[in-house]
C-alpha cells in the first residue's frame, strides 16, 4: 500500500507540473498568435484556361507585405515550379503583424518572371499593361505562352488591379489556377465555359494584339481601334497611352527600331519662288508618324544667308482630326494677336519680335530687335503657318499664293 501511495503522489505531482506548463504556455502561444501572422503552404494545379490541360514548367512565387511605417515591405516567401501534370506546393511562412511592422496581406504570382526581388502583389496587373509583348528588358515570363497571374488570398487584394491579371482565392489547399494563353485568334476565348474566364481572355488578348503590328500608321490604326475595343474605358486609355510610348520606343521593351523615312514634298507646297522670293535648299516634309499619321513639312525663302520666310504646314489624314490641333507661332513672342479676313477665309496673325545678334570687326557684339508677323489658319486636315521673320514688300503675295492653295475657313 506504501509503494502504491507513494506512485500515486510521482503521479499526481507530475500531473501538476503538466498542468503548469501547460497553463504557463497558453500566454505564450497566445503572444505568438497575436504577433505573427502564419502564412499557410500552398498547394494546387496550373492549368490551361481554353483546353483545361496542366501546364507544366511555370514558376510560382509565394509573397507577402506588410507596413513598416509609411511604407509598404514585400518579401517572397517560397518559390516553385509546376510539374508533369501542372501541380505544385508552395511552402508558408511567418510575418510580424504588430508595431511597428503590422502584416499586409499575401498571395502568388504565377508566371511572373524571375525577378523575385521585383515581386508584388501588382506585378501581374504591370506586367500585361506596361509590356503587353513581354518583352521589357530584365522580365521575362516563365512561360511566354500564358499570360501573368495573381492569385490573392485577401478579398480586397484584387481591387487596385486589373480583372484579367488577378483573381480571388478563399483557400489556398488544393486550389486551380487557369492561366489564358496567348491566342493569335481572340475568337478562340469563346472556347472556354467560364463566362467571367471568356470575358478576361478577350480582354488580355485584344489588348496584346494592339502591341503586335505597329511598324506603320496603317497598322497603328489597327492597334488603336484594338485598344478601344478592351473595355471602352480605363483600360483602353491605359492601352492608347502605352502603345503611343512604344511605337516611339520609350520604355524598357525590347522593340526593334525601325527607321521612318521621310515624305516626299507634295507638288506646289514649296515652289522654287514666290513673287520674285527664292526658295532654298531646305524644303521638306518629315515622316508619317505612326500614332496620329501627322505629317510635318516646312520651307523656307530668301538668300543663302538670311532667312525672309518660312512656311510650316502640318498634315493629318482627315479621319484623325475630330477637333482642331492648337495653333502656335514659331517666330518670337507675340505682343498682338488678332483675326483677319482675307480672299481666301479667316486667319490669325501674330505680330511680334525676336532678337538677335552679330560680331562686328571689331569683336564687340551687336543686338537688334526685329518686328515680325505670322500668319497662321485651318485648311480642312491642314494647320498652315506663313511666318515673316521681318517686314517684307511681297508679305500679300505670300498669303495670296498659300491661302488659294489651301483656303482657310469661311466662318
Amino acid at each position: 500500500m506504501s509503494h502504491n501511495s507513494e506512485g500515486n503522489q510521482v503521479g499526481v505531482r507530475k500531473g501538476r507540473r503538466r498542468i503548469v506548463v501547460l497553463l504557463s504556455a497558453i500566454p505564450l502561444i497566445l503572444l505568438f498568435m497575436l504577433a505573427v501572422k502564419v502564412i499557410p503552404p500552398v498547394n494546387g494545379r496550373v492549368v490551361d484556361a481554353v483546353t483545361g490541360k496542366s501546364v507544366r514548367g511555370v514558376g510560382l512565387t509565394l509573397g507577402s507585405s506588410s507596413y513598416e511605417g509609411w511604407s509598404v515591405n514585400t518579401e517572397v516567401n517560397h518559390c516553385a515550379t509546376t510539374g508533369v501534370f501542372g501541380w505544385f506546393f508552395l511552402l508558408g511562412g511567418l510575418s510580424w503583424r504588430v508595431l511597428p511592422t503590422q502584416f499586409r496581406s499575401y498571395w502568388v504570382t504565377v508566371n511572373g518572371g524571375s525577378q523575385l526581388s521585383e515581386m508584388e502583389e501588382r506585378t501581374a496587373n504591370d506586367l500585361v499593361l506596361y509590356s503587353p509583348l513581354a518583352n521589357r528588358r530584365n522580365a521575362p515570363l516563365t512561360d511566354r505562352r500564358y499570360f501573368p497571374l495573381t492569385v490573392s488570398f485577401g478579398s480586397h487584394g484584387c481591387d487596385q488591379a486589373w480583372s484579367p491579371t488577378c483573381m480571388y482565392k478563399s483557400v489556398w489547399w488544393g486550389i486551380s489556377i487557369p492561366l489564358i494563353p496567348v491566342l493569335e485568334d481572340v475568337n478562340e476565348c469563346k472556347k472556354i465555359a467560364s463566362a467571367s474566364l471568356q470575358e478576361n481572355c478577350r480582354e488580355l488578348n485584344t489588348y496584346r494584339a494592339a502591341f503586335v503590328h505597329v511598324d506603320s500608321y496603317e497598322e497603328v490604326r489597327i492597334g488603336r481601334e484594338l485598344c478601344n475595343e478592351v473595355d471602352h474605358g480605363a483600360i483602353s486609355k491605359t492601352c492608347l497611352e502605352r502603345l503611343k510610348l512604344y511605337i516611339a520606343n520609350v520604355g524598357f521593351d525590347q522593340k526593334p527600331f525601325k527607321l521612318q523615312v521621310n515624305e516626299p514634298v507634295p507638288d506646289g507646297m514649296f515652289p522654287d519662288s514666290i513673287a520674285g522670293v527664292h526658295a532654298t535648299e531646305n524644303r521638306h516634309c518629315g515622316p508619317r508618324l505612326f500614332f496620329d499619321g501627322r505629317v510635318s513639312c516646312a520651307g523656307s525663302y530668301g538668300t543663302a544667308t538670311k532667312q525672309f520666310v518660312t512656311v510650316y504646314i502640318e498634315e493629318w489624314p482627315e479621319t484623325e482630326l475630330s477637333s482642331k490641333p492648337p495653333m502656335f507661332n514659331h517666330v518670337g513672342s507675340s505682343t498682338n494677336v488678332t483675326e483677319e479676313r482675307h480672299l481666301g477665309g479667316k486667319i490669325t496673325r501674330y505680330q511680334g519680335q525676336w532678337n538677335s545678334s552679330e560680331q562686328r570687326p571689331d569683336g564687340k557684339i551687336s543686338y537688334y530687335q526685329h518686328q515680325s508677323n505670322s500668319f497662321g489658319w485651318y485648311s480642312r486636315n491642314r494647320l498652315v503657318e506663313v511666318a515673316f521673320y521681318n517686314p517684307i514688300p511681297q508679305q500679300e503675295q505670300f498669303l495670296s499664293y498659300y491661302l488659294q492653295k489651301y483656303p482657310g475657313s469661311s466662318e
